[in-house]
C-alpha cells in the first residue's frame, strides 16, 4: 500500500447552520510554487480572518487556495431581530400629517410604514457570540479539504511509481547491453584493423589505443549508476509520503541530466532508443509532482 502523498488539488465545502445564522464554507486549491490565500467573506465575519488565515498556513505549505465564507440571516431570525424605533417612527407621522393637511393623499399601509428608512431595524448577531462554533467548522472544511488533496495523492502516486519501475527497467537494460555494444565494437574495430595493416605489434597497439578511446567515450557507468540512486531516492519518497514535491522536483532535474548526457554518449540505436524512452518517462513524472505538495 502507497504511503499518503499530498497533493496540491482538492476542494471541500461545509454547512454550519446556526439558531439565526446559516454559514457557507468553500475552498478549493491548485498547484502553485509557493502558498497563496485568497480569502473572501461578508464583511460580519472580517474578525475572524487572521485567525482563519493562520489556521490554513499551518496545516498547508504549497499551493494556491481560494477560500469563501458567506452568512446568510434565516428567514425566522431576520423576524426576531426586528426593533421599532419609535423615535423616527413618531417623526415620520408628524411629517404624513402635516402632508395630509396639505394634500389629500392616501395614508400608507403598515408594510409602506416598515419600509420606510430607521422605522425597523436589525439586531447584528457578532461574531464572537459564535466565534469557537465557526472555528469548528473551518477545522472539519480543511480535514476534508486534506482528505480530497490526500486522495488526489494517491491517484498521482500511483502514476509515478509506475514510471519510475519504467525508468528501472531501461537502466537495467542499459547495464545489461553495455558490455555487448562494446564488444561487439572491438571486434568491429579489430576487422578494420586487420584488413587495413597487416599484422604486428604497431597494428596491435593501434587497435587497443583506439578500443580505450571508444570505451572512454562511451563509458556511461557514472550516469547509469547515478540515475540507479536516483532511482532509489525516488522509491524511498514515495514510501516516506507527505510532502515530497520540491524534493522530488530536484530529484527529477537530476535524473533528467543524467539521462541527457547517456544519450550524448550513445553509440548504437538501441542505448538511443533507451536514452530517449528515459527521458520522456523523466519529463511525464515532472508534469505529475507539479500537482504534489
Amino acid at each position: 500500500m502507497l504511503a499518503i502523498i499530498n497533493s496540491m488539488t482538492g476542494y471541500a465545502t461545509h454547512t454550519l447552520q446556526l439558531e439565526n445564522l446559516t454559514i457557507l464554507f468553500d475552498i478549493r486549491s491548485v498547484n502553485h510554487r509557493f502558498f497563496d490565500l485568497n480569502i473572501k467573506m461578508s464583511e460580519d465575519l472580517r474578525c475572524l480572518e487572521p485567525i482563519i488565515r493562520d489556521k490554513i498556513s499551518s496545516k498547508f505549505t504549497r499551493g494556491k487556495f481560494d477560500i469563501k465564507i458567506t452568512s446568510k440571516s434565516n428567514a425566522s431570525s431576520s423576524v426576531l431581530n426586528m426593533t421599532l424605533n419609535n423615535a423616527y417612527l413618531d417623526r415620520y407621522a408628524d411629517i404624513l400629517q402635516q402632508i395630509s393637511e396639505k394634500i389629500n393623499v392616501s395614508p400608507p399601509n403598515a408594510i409602506q410604514i416598515m419600509e420606510l428608512s430607521g422605522v425597523v431595524t436589525h439586531t447584528a448577531q457578532e461574531p464572537e457570540q459564535f466565534k469557537n462554533v465557526i472555528l469548528q467548522s473551518l477545522d472539519q472544511l480543511l480535514e476534508e479539504l486534506q482528505i480530497s488533496t490526500q486522495t488526489e495523492g494517491t491517484k498521482l502516486a500511483a502514476v509515478i511509481l509506475a514510471k519510475i519501475l519504467q525508468i528501472k527497467s531501461i537502466v537495467d537494460d542499459a547495464i545489461k547491453i553495455i558490455p555487448t555494444i562494446r564488444n561487439s565494437y572491438k571486434e568491429r574495430l579489430k576487422q578494420k584493423l586487420v584488413e587495413a595493416l597487416s599484422e604486428s605489434m604497431q597494428n596491435e597497439q593501434r587497435f587497443q589505443q583506439e578500443f580505450a578511446y571508444f570505451c572512454q567515450k562511451i563509458d556511461v557507468d557514472e550516469e547509469l549508476t547515478r540515475l540507479q540512486s536516483h532511482i532509489t531516492q525516488s522509491l524511498n519518497l514515495i514510501n516516506l509520503g507527505g510532502n515530497i514535491g520540491k524534493k522530488f522536483d530536484f530529484i527529477t532535474q537530476e535524473m533528467h541530466r543524467e539521462a541527457n548526457t547517456f544519450g550524448a554518449k550513445s553509440v548504437s540505436i538501441e542505448t538511443s532508443e533507451l536514452a530517449v524512452n528515459l527521458k520522456v518517462l523523466i519529463e511525464q513524472i515532472k508534469e505529475q509532482i507539479q500537482n504534489i505538495a
